[in-house]
């Protein structure tokens, strides 16, 4: 359903002769926090070109890599379109899968769970958001695992892609190495993030 409405938002844009300076103002804060996940968790993957991001009918947002044409796109969700502070948490969030593209099906909890700390953590700066745990176990324990890694060193993320440049890539034996880190920790870091979220509790 997501891809056909990927599909629906492309062609009102093409179609529309309505005014895209919304999506230009989008890809301008995209940029911005590139920059500033680069700075932190080190370079993106320059050989996919980043496309305008662009609002869908969906309920959350994603990111579409068209392999053949090396590009990415990151597709945002109705409601960005009326709240500022939604729409750049999903591209923070967003622009952390655009670093290292590994495909949706790929992602483990360390990608994810980085994506969405780094997210927060830009809007709790430019929106003086506050988020709060515990409505969502799953979520919290993510969140906790990522939290407790760069609680140590923030440039963990840096140092690990450099020797593994697709961040769900970055395997046990490496987080073992190069974080410090438990083994039970580096396995649940290191686990599907789709099927750990569609396991039943």
């Amino acid at each position: 359903m997501e891809d056909l409405l990927a599909i629906e938002a492309e062609t009102k844009y093409l179609l529309a002769v309505s005014d895209h300076s919304y999506e230009q103002k989008l890809m301008q804060e995209l940029l911005k926090i590139i920059k500033e996940a680069e700075l932190l968790f080190g370079p993106r993957d320059t050989s996919y070109q980043l496309s305008t991001p662009r609002v869908t009918e969906c309920a959350s947002s994603r990111t579409y890599f068209i392999r053949p044409l090396r590009m990415s796109r990151i597709y945002l969700s109705r409601d960005a379109k009326t709240k500022p502070w939604l729409a750049s948490l999903e591209l923070a969030h967003e622009a952390i899968h655009v670093l290292s593209p590994a495909g949706f099906s790929g992602l483990t909890i360390l990608e994810e769970g980085l994506a969405e700390w780094f997210a927060q953590r830009y809007v709790t700066r430019v929106h003086d958001m506050v988020f709060e745990r515990g409505a969502n176990p799953r979520a919290d324990a993510v969140m906790q695992a990522v939290s407790t890694l760069l609680a140590k060193n923030q440039s963990v993320i840096k140092t690990l892609r450099t020797r593994q440049p697709v961040i769900s890539k970055i395997d046990e034996k490496l987080l073992i190495e190069v974080a410090g880190i438990e083994l039970s920790q580096a396995k649940f870091l290191c686990t599907n993030f789709r099927g750990y979220w569609r396991t039943p509790n």
